[in-house]
């Protein structure tokens, strides 16, 4: 399976490079704070357009500038937000779905896949070229507030009620870019979350079907 199957965003004002985007990125408060939908969209689009053009998905990269003006049309035209709410995996796969017909892309998405088959389903993503979205749901209202912990060389983050993007698999864990950052998460610390607040709707991918 191929590895860092993801678009890199070179800041050309820093010359930082980044694992994917970030909502941070966003110039309103309400993008910046429920835009993580957004960007992961953004990120599954230019990477499946980049890596079906060129034969080695490493060298996929963009400038940020170029990028942003993809997020904020996707914001603008196919994901608006709602203050306070964000986006559900039923309105992103609406908004990926118009994107698709849009521009003539021969793919369609549905939100979730039953859960003794997500990871079956991220590998065959993965190996036609297309990042998954993956959704750390929200809690339910008896459990609370359960993270799921994100690890990286530089530390961990716990997370909750935020989507992520996969771009490699293995069968212990998923490599994903968050906040234009790689982290791994553990698969069996994914279905512990996904059990503990019974949300299997909201804690799911946005499975794409197509070339």
């Amino acid at each position: 399976m191929k590895s860092d199957l993801l678009i890199r965003v070179i800041d050309n004002k820093s010359n930082n490079e980044y694992f994917g985007g970030d909502q941070g990125w966003f110039a309103g408060k309400s993008a910046k704070g429920y835009g993580c939908g957004i960007i992961a969209l953004a990120n599954v689009i230019l990477t499946h357009k980049k890596a079906n053009n060129s034969a080695n998905t490493d060298c996929c990269s963009i400038t940020k500038s170029q990028y942003m003006r993809l997020a904020d049309k996707i914001r603008k035209r196919y994901l608006p937000i709602v203050p306070g709410f964000g986006i559900n995996g039923f309105i992103l796969a609406l908004g990926a779905n118009l994107y698709f017909l849009t521009h003539r892309i021969k793919a369609f998405a549905r939100w979730g896949v039953m859960p003794c088959h997500l990871w079956n389903s991220v590998d065959d993503m993965l190996s036609r070229n297309w990042p998954v979205v993956l959704a750390i749901g929200p809690n339910n209202l008896i459990l609370g507030k359960s993270t799921l912990t994100m690890h990286a060389s530089s530390g961990q983050s716990k997370i909750n009620s935020h989507y992520v993007t996969i771009v490699a698999a293995d069968t212990a864990t998923i490599t994903v870019s968050s906040w234009g950052k790689r982290y791994t998460i553990y698969k069996r610390d994914y279905e512990t979350y996904m059990k503990k607040t019974n949300n299997p709707l909201f804690s799911n991918i946005l499975y794409i079907a197509g070339k």
